[in-house]
This record gives C-alpha cells, structure tokens and sequence, in this order.
C-alpha cells in the first residue's frame, strides 16, 4: 500500500467507514487563525478520546511532516514525534470553526 504525504494545513473530518473523509486545505490566514486560537486555549490533562462508532468523530489538522492536531468533543491535543499537549475546547468552539472552514458536504452538517 502506498501511502501519500499529508501536505501541511490538510483537514480531515472523521465522517465515513467504508468510503475516503472528505478533506480541505486552510489557507494561510485560517491557519493563523487556528494557531492564535490554540495558544489562547487552556491547557488539559486529557487527551483526545475518539469512540469506535460510526458517524463523527472529530477531525484532524496536519500542522509539518510529523505533527498534528486531533480535535473532539471539547478537547484539542497536538501531537509531534514525541510530545502530546492537549488543551480545552470549551464549547467545542475551535472544533465548530475547524469544520466551518471546510465544504457544504462538512459545514452543513454542524
């Protein structure tokens, strides 16, 4: 299996079994704006927790090669090669906004 390279500012929402998530890019004035709203977040003991169920559950970010962020249910957590920081997302308003960004197929949905 051939795996292709996530390009940097790449949005995945968990929607789907069976069939590809849909995905976007951010442009550089929303990815500035995630990263302001990341720094402003408070920071959490508790890492994200995706359930294994069908339907939503939660979207990923890709920041570099090797660091992103998972963003569900009110927790945010960035990962890079050997640190996890997760913060709140209170109200889910970075998650809201994240998915807001993406297609009407996404942003209809929330």
């Amino acid at each position: 299996m051939i795996k292709r390279k996530i390009r940097s500012r790449t949005v995945r929402a968990f929607l789907y079994s069976g069939r590809p998530d849909p995905q976007w890019r951010l442009s550089n004035e929303q990815m500035k704006s995630w990263k302001q709203q990341w720094e402003a977040a408070p920071l959490s003991d508790e890492e994200v927790k995706r359930p294994s169920i069908l339907g939503y559950t939660g979207c990923f970010l890709q920041n570099e090669e090797h660091s992103y962020w998972i963003i569900y249910n009110g927790c945010v957590s960035f990962y890079d090669s050997k640190t996890v920081i997760s913060k709140r997302d209170d109200n889910r308003q970075m998650e809201l906004w994240l998915l807001n960004t993406g297609p009407d197929e996404v942003s209809k949905l929330f």
